[in-house]
């Protein structure tokens, strides 16, 4: 056990103890004994879907392309430093979705980058270009999230069966742990893993799916605020024998997007392919798939995406043999 005191903390601590402050006793007269720290569950347990994969409640994905703020509150950045400077300098190059308050869900691919070393994760982001994040509503208010949370990457837990075959990537899923678990809020959540019941629809065939990251877009190599499209599932079968470059394996892999030129693209690795499921209050947002790879030329092409439901038991493997040693 760490204790930390308010003097010496380093930035990234401050962050995590702002954090985890739950309630005040303004009874004290000491500010140091006013604050209530809540101690987190252990890392490894999933939330259910009362708790994970909840949105905002204004949250209404229409024909936009900048996301709501906060309007996918487990999205992670995933940020790297370069091997060979000796600045502390980060970039972001891959994304993410926060599982459970300790775990991060990414693409395997993403643990390894050619002259860049995974450093940490960045939760509750929005616009790289400021923190806070803050957006004008119609009436001229203004309205601010929280500054974002960035922790550095403990651990990170690739599949021990990943292999890259000529631009395809399969059992492209690894979890990243965070350095200390954090404390759910409205612009921090998890996203479900869990389906609600058992699934009628495994390959999301036609189905309504939404994507979202910070990666490239028809008109820019990246972008500084969080994009989203509304895309569709494709059938597995018939994505073989029309895009047969791509090699979907449909027992552990999803083919979706494509249509109406949408689709992830370059820098989108890692992030969350979603599906919204249930009804009314017990609706909530299911990690569909992982994005994985797709067509070089972006937008008019389906992309692969790692199918979450595949690899339940190796998540929950991968999370209780690291949290409990």
């Amino acid at each position: 056990m760490k204790f930390l005191r308010p003097w010496g903390m380093t930035t990234a601590e401050r962050a995590i103890f702002h954090n985890r402050q739950c309630s005040r006793d303004n009874t004290r007269s000491v500010l140091l004994h006013q604050v209530w720290i809540c101690c987190p569950q252990s890392g490894d347990v999933l939330p259910n879907n009362q708790i994970c994969g909840q949105t905002p409640p204004a949250f209404h994905i229409t024909a936009g392309e900048e996301a709501p703020l906060n309007g996918f509150p487990w999205m992670a950045m995933l940020l790297y430093a370069n091997s060979f400077s000796s600045t502390q300098d980060t970039v972001p190059r891959c994304a993410g979705s926060l599982i459970t308050n300790r775990y991060v869900l990414t693409a395997a691919h993403c643990v390894n980058i050619n002259g860049l070393e995974l450093r940490s994760v960045r939760l509750g982001e929005h616009d790289t270009s400021s923190n806070p994040d803050c957006i004008t509503l119609i009436s001229g208010t203004k309205i601010c999230a929280p500054p974002h949370l960035e922790i550095n990457v403990e651990l990170a837990i690739k599949h021990e069966h990943y292999v890259a075959i000529e631009g395809k990537h399969y059992n492209d899923i690894a979890l990243l742990r965070l350095q200390f678990p954090v404390r759910y809020t409205s612009q921090i959540l998890p996203i479900c893993i869990f389906p609600s019941d058992n699934l009628s629809n495994p390959s999301f065939d036609n189905y309504n799916l939404q994507i979202a990251g910070w990666g490239s877009s028809q008109m820019q190599s990246s972008s500084n605020v969080l994009l989203y499209a509304n895309i569709q599932g494709r059938n597995p079968d018939e994505c073989s024998r029309s895009y047969s470059f791509l090699g979907i394996n449909k027992e552990t892999q999803v083919c979706a997007g494509g249509q109406n030129r949408k689709d992830t693209c370059k820098g989108d690795s890692g992030s969350p392919l979603m599906a919204t499921m249930g009804w009314g209050v017990d609706e909530f947002v299911y990690l569909a798939g992982i994005t994985s790879y797709g067509f070089n030329q972006c937008g008019d092409w389906p992309a692969a995406y790692t199918k979450t439901s595949s690899y339940i038991n190796w998540i929950q493997w991968g999370m209780s043999r690291y949290e409990h040693n």
